[in-house]
């Protein structure tokens, strides 16, 4: 007879369908239990999605074959090849160690399997030995050169959904290059850097390409690079971004090879006006030949960046007389599109502001240095440093600045956003009360204000401006003593944000030092400070839908 003293046992649940999963869970919950364990497929992807190290995907890749499958179109998306002119040792073995150079057999890869197919960003840039070169002096192309665009060819003629090309090697593209390019009816945005190098190579005429919105050609060089871009000019009829960049030799050394009518002659006989949206212009020097107009379309254009190209205050006297003609405008031209960028400011700019309307970004570039190079994966992260001014300006430019301060401000101010001026263009109290008056929707403002002036200026503008999110003072060697007698600290800035009810407010720029009044490590993003850069490579990329 059995014990009844003895203790009842508790039901048991440890027999299970799946694991250590009682039944009764089992039998009501939703998920089966071959299920239980696994992500949907969307979610995967979705997760995969954020990654944008190449070595992290590709090590993904290599986990599972359905990884593999689902990661090989983003591993391959966006393919930059970097091209080195020396033999590079890891391990004390040389890269390539056992075949050839890494570029090579990247190019090897692309043209023998079928991954060239998910491409659709490619990029090739660096330095490419270039062997044969004095063959050039006899009439042909050396093989070496030769032989490299046929390899670039045939792995971009299997790129069947390439949309983005950079070519940046220190050799120049040959007509297989380019022809092979015309043929993609999917590329819609073309970078061709040419070499620095001054040997000449054969004059190329560039084809037309049928989607193509954004072109970025980059140190141009018309006596020994002289490539025709004025056909496909004409005839690609989708254009919206051109930025033309030559080589600063040109403008320093006061060489008379240029004018418009080269590139945009052709454009004028057939009466076509480009759809552009954005243009930009470097290092430009040549006489007014009056193709401005089919540059500049009054319909379609939004933003203009002209940098080193028409002369104004800080021409150089060599420029002096092909700069002039420049000044030869008429009276009721107008400046019609919203967002612009310059590095001198003339006489004739202030009278095209007049004329125009409804102006939303106006950016003086001061620094006179270009935005540093980086790899296709690395970021900028510090704040330009503006270049010092070593001497007090000139009467001249102070009276020009006056005059854009003016017209900027009557004109413009209802409509301004962006507003970046010229770091000699010293503002004092009254003068920046009035500009922050007329000037109410003000979101980003560079300017640079007397030292004396630096708490009131910059309780002024931030109580003034309701809008306002960056404010970057640029006169950086007297604001930053003058900071530092006045004891302006991180503290004192966001005490100061508080007290006068600055909620939108976050960047601050004194000098060289940017404060953080929110959590931010990166400025690049600010126009203020990211588009302050001689660089047409910085302005955003007009936008279009492929």
């Amino acid at each position: 007879m059995a014990n009844s003293s003895a203790p009842r046992r508790a039901p048991s649940y440890t027999s299970t369908v799946s694991g250590d999963i009682p039944r009764f869970v089992t039998f009501t919950s939703p998920v089966r239990p071959s299920q239980a364990a696994s992500l949907p497929l969307n979610i995967i992807a979705r997760i995969a999605g954020f990654l944008d190290d190449p070595a992290d995907i590709a090590r993904l890749t290599r986990t599972s074959r359905l990884l593999y499958y689902m990661c090989l179109p983003q591993l391959y998306e966006k393919v930059n090849l970097h091209s080195y002119p020396e033999v590079r040792y890891t391990n004390g073995k040389p890269e390539g160690f056992g075949s050839g150079s890494p570029f090579i057999m990247g190019l090897n890869g692309l043209v023998t399997r079928s991954h060239a197919g998910l491409v659709q960003d490619f990029r090739v840039w660096g330095q490419w030995n270039e062997a044969g070169v004095e063959d050039f002096a006899k009439g042909r192309v050396p093989d070496n050169s030769m032989m490299l665009n046929i390899l670039l060819r045939a792995a971009i003629d299997r790129m069947t959904k390439l949309q983005t090309f950079s070519w940046e090697l220190d050799c120049k593209p040959l007509k297989t290059m380019y022809q092979g390019l015309g043929a993609h009816a999917t590329l819609t945005s073309l970078t061709i850097k040419f070499p620095k190098s001054r040997s000449p190579r054969p004059t190329v005429i560039i084809p037309p390409m049928a989607n193509l919105r954004v072109f970025k050609a980059l140190d141009i060089d018309p006596l020994c690079y002289p490539d025709d871009i004025s056909v496909m000019l004409l005839h690609s009829r989708k254009l919206e971004d051109l930025r033309l960049h030559f080589v600063p030799r040109i403008r320093q050394q006061a060489e008379s090879l240029l004018n418009l009518t080269t590139y945009f002659g052709r454009c004028a006989t057939a009466g076509h006006k480009l759809p552009l949206k954005h243009f930009a212009l470097q290092n430009f020097y040549g006489p007014n030949d009056q193709m401005v107009d089919f540059m500049l379309n009054e319909k379609t254009c939004k933003s203009v960046s002209m940098l080193d190209a028409f002369g104004g205050m800080s021409g150089g006297p060599m420029n002096k007389f092909y700069d002039d003609t420049w000044k030869q405008i008429p009276q009721d031209v107008k400046a019609f599109w919203p967002i612009s960028r310059c590095n001198e400011p003339a006489e004739q700019h202030v009278r095209m502001l007049t004329n125009a309307t409804s102006h939303e970004q106006f950016y003086v570039v001061s620094s006179r240095v270009a935005k540093a190079a980086s790899s296709p994966t690395s970021t900028p992260s510090a704040p330009h440093t503006p270049a010092k001014t070593p001497t007090l300006p000139s009467p001249d430019v102070v009276e020009l600045g006056k005059q854009y301060l003016n017209v900027l401000g009557s004109h413009h101010g209802k409509t301004l956003r962006n507003l970046l001026l010229s770091d000699q263009w010293i503002l004092g109290g009254d003068e920046i009360k009035t500009l922050v008056q007329q000037c109410q929707h003000l979101e980003q403002l560079g300017l640079a204000v007397e030292g004396a002036e630096l708490r009131p200026s910059l309780s002024l503008i931030l109580a003034s401006l309701p809008k306002l999110r960056a404010l970057r003072i640029l006169n950086g060697e007297v604001v930053e003593q003058a900071a530092g007698q006045l004891g302006i600290t991180q503290r004192d800035i966001g005490h100061l944000v508080e007290k006068v009810g600055a909620k939108q407010f976050r960047y601050l720029g004194l000098g060289d030092r940017v404060f953080e009044i929110s959590l931010v490590d990166d400025v690049q993003h600010v126009e203020i400070w990211g588009l302050d850069y001689l660089d047409i490579s910085v302005d955003p990329v007009a936008p279009f839908s492929p």
